[in-house]
């Protein structure tokens, strides 16, 4: 069959060189390096400066044109072979290269779908995830939000959580001075300790999950949250439901460092609330420049926002911080500011900077950390309004008045204000070390599919290609064996993880193998930046175990400490044997490494290698190598392993419709595909495989 490329860019069909090179090479993940996440791309290839390619580039090789071609951002691209959709992804512009001072070629790089994430996170960090604040609780006795995330957890503020699924927030027992015991004298026996005291020690978790669905959000993604056909999902499993988040951001002390005794959990002194411009109603002017509570700016324009504030009490401390929800920008920090009969906020001169157009989400944020309460009156009338719009276009300034309704301050706990200092992209990379997932998209769909490497391989479709194999040549290598394996966490630095270490001279929750056969290898090293810590049963006066599991978050010399963010499984304790504060509480949320499934056998952990069940005792071997890794260090570095590497010429039925997770039947043996390199205008392909020696299992996530 005649073979023709199509390329669009941005749905122009640019014109192509006729002996163009056009190369992709798929590998999900690749043998010499496992822990790398991969998605289609292509090397660099040309395109030819004709009519329809210097329209489509506005002739970028002219830097006098205003309002080019814009180099910096990619754009939407797909590739087609013979009119039928191959890939789908973004181009990049390169640069232009001239002969005579003409433009000769233009220079660019396809990107396969899914697009380097880190491209799509940039820097950002958690506490950039504004869709979490849905989950700000309150602080005060009178809500009670802290008190029952820790006995039973949260769905949201004043909602009580009533099962997994929803118990969205918790205050685990983690404490962060003291430690608490049964058998111990009355001072700091857990049982007899006043809940309003005891509460200062603790910080709350999330569930990983909702970070998951805020990212989602924030950057206008869609994971597979759902089975698929055959497609299992991973962050929709019972598994990954059950994982949480603690929200320790800094281990120094909030309160004053005068005060003779220091608090290094919840801010209970803290007041606040947050402003958006949803919170505002169009009163008159020259019109509502508003949309879905978002001002879109476009070139040429310029803003003013002024917002007006009527505080109950003048004389009162506060903070005012205004950022762009957007793209997460400080527009501006005012500390220490007192209120008075009105006070203003302003945005001068807001504009679309280098861009066409821009949409600003501006959110304003008071605090006060003094404990008094204020309150702030209505602003509704055009005579006495919450927000003033000024919009200049060419040098022509029209006005735009806005009201808001009464509110007040609320002890408040602001999510994001807790969240571990991580970039969004290194936490997601943090979880797909630990549970070896890969991520890719399908033909079609918009969807970016997250799944176990296991699972994955399981759903490939086997594809007899001999017919197209050079026979001429071929290389056998032997796989690079690992004679050491290395998983580790970020290095402990509580108490409890660094006793482990003397007592046992190895790390808890890490896995450390040496092959005994000592043959000849490298090192296979994966490093989480995650924190795990040894976890307490506390003992009654009787020295027996109570099954109330504590974690103890202070260093070598019972200081609170930091450490890198700290993922578990939550686990729900009845403490109806033994209460909890002088309350008596009979159950609270309490840090797990080992999931707490309904079949008791603790199906999961998250150590990397067998360790004990803090609740149990007992040795459980279901680490994340058995469950994530096993399977494909036994297959792939098999004793009697191979990596076969040949030529081939491959049709179009087969580019167009294979996945990386096929299996390859070349002469009745079968392979998997470690990757493939292929010219998509010759269908010259260059292939590197495994000889299939055992055949892939789901991964178990209930």
């Amino acid at each position: 069959m005649k073979r023709e490329v199509q390329l669009y860019i941005q749905d122009t069909r640019v014109d192509l060189f006729q002996d163009e090179s056009i190369s992709i090479t798929d590998s999900i993940q690749n043998v010499s390096d496992i822990s790398k996440v991969f998605t289609p791309f292509s090397k660099q290839f040309n395109l030819p400066a004709s009519s329809v390619n210097n329209k489509l580039f506005k002739h970028y090789y002219n830097f006098d044109i205003q309002n080019g071609f814009d180099a910096r951002f990619r754009v939407d691209a797909r590739i087609e072979i013979n009119h039928t959709p191959f890939k789908t992804g973004q181009i990049r512009l390169e640069g232009v290269s001239m002969k005579d001072n003409l433009p000769h070629t233009y220079k660019v790089v396809f990107f396969g779908k899914p697009s380097d994430l880190k491209d799509i996170f940039g820097d950002e960090d958690l506490s950039s995830l504004n869709g979490l604040s849905t989950y700000d609780i309150k602080s005060d006795t009178v809500t009670k939000d802290v008190e029952n995330a820790f006995k039973t957890g949260l769905q949201s503020t004043g909602v009580n959580a009533t099962d997994i699924d929803n118990r969205n927030i918790v205050v685990p027992l983690i404490t962060l001075q003291n430690y608490y015991s049964y058998d111990t004298p009355s001072t700091n026996r857990l049982d007899n300790v006043a809940w309003f005291n005891f509460r200062k020690e603790l910080k709350p978790a999330i569930k990983v999950l909702r970070i998951i669905e805020a990212i989602q959000t924030q950057y206008n993604l869609s994971f597979n949250m759902l089975d698929d056909g055959n497609i299992k999902t991973f962050f929709g499993s019972d598994v990954f439901k059950e994982l949480y988040l603690w929200l320790h951001r800094q281990k120094a002390p909030h309160n004053d460092l005068n005060n003779a005794v220091q608090s290094f959990g919840i801010n209970y002194n803290s007041l606040g609330v947050k402003k958006t411009l949803n919170d505002y109603t169009y009163l008159g002017g020259s019109g509502d420049v508003l949309s879905g509570g978002k001002l879109t700016i476009n070139e040429g324009e310029s803003y003013t926002l002024r917002f007006r504030f009527l505080a109950s009490a003048a004389n009162i401390p506060i903070e005012i911080v205004s950022k762009d929800r957007t793209t997460n920008e400080l527009l501006g920090v005012q500390e220490k500011i007192t209120t008075a009969s009105a006070s203003v906020v302003r945005f001068e001169a807001l504009t679309s900077g280098n861009l066409s157009s821009r949409v600003f989400d501006p959110e304003i944020r008071f605090n006060n950390n003094t404990s008094q309460a204020i309150s702030f009156s209505a602003l509704n009338t055009l005579l006495n309004f919450g927000l003033q719009i000024d919009k200049t276009v060419n040098g022509v300034t029209t006005n735009h008045f806005y009201g808001n309704n009464a509110f007040q301050f609320a002890y408040m706990i602001f999510i994001q204000d807790y969240l571990p200092k991580m970039k969004v992209i290194d936490f997601l990379t943090g979880l797909f070390k630990m549970f070896n997932l890969v991520a890719y998209s399908k033909r079609g769909s918009n969807t970016i599919f997250i799944q176990t490497f296991d699972d994955f391989m399981t759903i490939g479709t086997s594809r007899d290609i001999t017919e197209y194999i050079d026979i001429n040549q071929s290389t056998i290598d032997r796989p690079v064996p690992y004679n050491q394996i290395n998983f580790k966490y970020s290095p402990p630095v509580t108490q409890t993880s660094l006793r482990f270490i003397n007592d046992y001279a190895q790390v808890f929750g890490d896995l450390n193998y040496s092959s005994p056969e000592k043959y000849d290898g490298q090192a296979f090293n994966i490093d989480v930046p995650f924190e795990r810590t040894v976890l307490i049963n506390l003992r009654d006066n009787s020295n027996a175990l109570t099954n109330n599991i504590e974690a103890w978050w202070v260093d070598a010399d019972s200081k609170t400490t930091l450490g890198k963010p700290y993922i578990f499984f939550n686990r729900l304790i009845d403490a109806s044997s033994n209460t909890v504060t002088t309350s008596n509480f009979t159950s609270y949320n309490a840090p797990s490494n080992v999931r707490d499934d309904a079949s008791g056998n603790g199906t999961h952990t998250l150590n990397f290698g067998a360790e004990y069940d803090e609740l149990n005792k007992e040795i459980n071997a279901n680490s994340l190598f058995k469950r994530f890794y096993e399977q494909y260090v036994v297959q792939t570095y098999n004793q009697n392993g191979r990596i076969i590497k040949m030529s081939a010429n491959l049709p179009v039925s087969f580019v167009l419709n294979y996945t990386v997770n096929d299996i390859i039947v070349i002469n009745g043996q079968e392979y998997y595909i470690n990757s493939i390199q292929t010219d998509i205008t010759t269908g010259k392909s260059q292939l590197e495989l495994i000889v299939k020696k055992a055949t892939y299992t789901n991964s178990v996530l209930t």
